[in-house]
């Protein structure tokens, strides 16, 4: 375990703190604006499937981009951080809602989406999408690691366009919330891998803070 601290510190520092503010957020919202969609999918429960292993696949693919890159894990986390804070400030301006449609459980598939859809309730500040946005940024960094045969990048890849696709076709989300998570995750990707710099003076002090860590518990 020692040997993955800065991947596991990391990871739920980033994933945890995006999830507390999500729901304070959340909790301190009372008007929310009704998504209405310029082109509307089908629903389609099986998808319900690979939208709930988003969090374990997540973890997966952070992990292999820390395992053969740990210069873009830093990069790849600080795209996640930046780009769910800018999420946030969405979130705080244009607060919105989906609709989602009644389920009748009559397979395994309706039972699940029923179970989703209770641990999301009401499912508020979806533009853009969190899902789609680690997505789509862990994605990004899969691609680029050369040390992961090509078949597994393509593999994690198609998983992740399936999961992204997998938001809308349960009406989690509408298709303008996976279109402003690409570009939000677009724009963030590049300015983080201009600014090497910028990755630098992060890392320096997130080692002075395991340092310290360390030190104090010796």
């Amino acid at each position: 375990m020692k040997k993955y601290k800065d991947y596991i510190i990391l990871l739920i520092l980033t994933m945890g703190l995006q999830a507390l503010i999500y729901y304070l957020v959340k909790a301190f919202e009372t008007n929310f604006f009704i998504m209405d969609t310029f082109l509307e999918v089908p629903f389609i429960k099986h998808f319900v499937y690979f939208y709930d292993i988003w969090y374990p696949f997540i973890i997966l693919n952070t992990f292999l981009v820390y395992k053969y890159n740990k210069k873009d894990f830093k990069n790849l986390i600080l795209v996640m951080l930046l780009t769910g804070f800018v999420a946030q400030i969405t979130f705080i301006v244009y607060p919105t809602m989906v609709l989602r449609p009644e389920i009748t459980v009559n397979s395994l598939a309706d039972w699940i989406v029923s179970i989703t859809y209770k641990l999301d309730t009401p499912a508020v500040n979806c533009l853009p999408s969190m899902h789609c946005v680690y997505c789509f940024a862990t994605s990004f960094f899969i691609l680029r690691s050369k040390n992961l045969k090509p078949k597994y990048r393509a593999l994690i890849v198609t998983i992740s366009m399936l999961i992204v696709l997998s938001t809308m076709f349960i009406r989690q989300h509408v298709i303008e919330d996976a279109l402003l998570a690409l570009l939000y995750t677009t724009l963030v990707t590049i300015i983080v891998l201009v600014n090497k710099g910028l990755v630098e003076k992060i890392n320096t002090k997130f080692n002075k803070i395991i340092r310290y860590e360390e030190n104090t518990t010796k």
